[in-house]
């Protein structure tokens, strides 16, 4: 027979777990996402939205390490026809300062959204740069998620 403080502790690990996922699930893309080798390097990408469409861009990181507190500054443009027709650029990931590493890490800003303009778009282009560019970090799998 199980004990009661056991099975309560298990049902707590339970929830706590699902709990997590939950959180996670709500910052997986959902309409797309634009993988980035590296900082400074643009991404094009062909992915439709339609006009009036909200769309939202957390930013993930599989590994990251960094000297000095630092954004990782988010530029979205959507395209129609290869030309710009809307802009979005926000802090999507914050550095905090001193020197530090992590992994598996998503970020999600309020400011890192936009509304697909009058005509849609039929695709995206995404970079990553530093807000400070005297600090210093790396990463490896570095992604801009579309939610929408």
């Amino acid at each position: 027979m199980r004990n009661p403080a056991n099975r309560g502790r298990a049902r707590a690990v339970v929830v706590a777990a699902l709990g997590a996922v939950a959180l996670l699930s709500c910052l997986e893309p959902t309409a797309g996402q634009v993988d980035l080798p590296g900082l400074d390097v643009p991404v094009e990408k062909p992915i439709a939205f339609p006009a009036g469409k909200k769309l939202e861009f957390p930013v993930h990181a599989d590994r990251y390490e960094h000297s000095g507190g630092n954004h990782v500054r988010i530029e979205v443009t959507l395209l129609r026809g290869g030309a710009p027709v809307g802009v979005m650029a926000c802090n999507g990931f914050e550095l905090e300062g001193g020197a530090g590493c992590g992994t598996s890490a998503t970020h999600l800003s309020s400011a890192c959204a936009m509304t697909v303009p009058a005509g849609g778009s039929d695709a995206i282009r995404a970079v990553a740069r530093l807000a400070n560019g005297n600090n210093t970090a790396s990463f490896e799998g570095l992604s801009v998620y579309i939610r929408d």
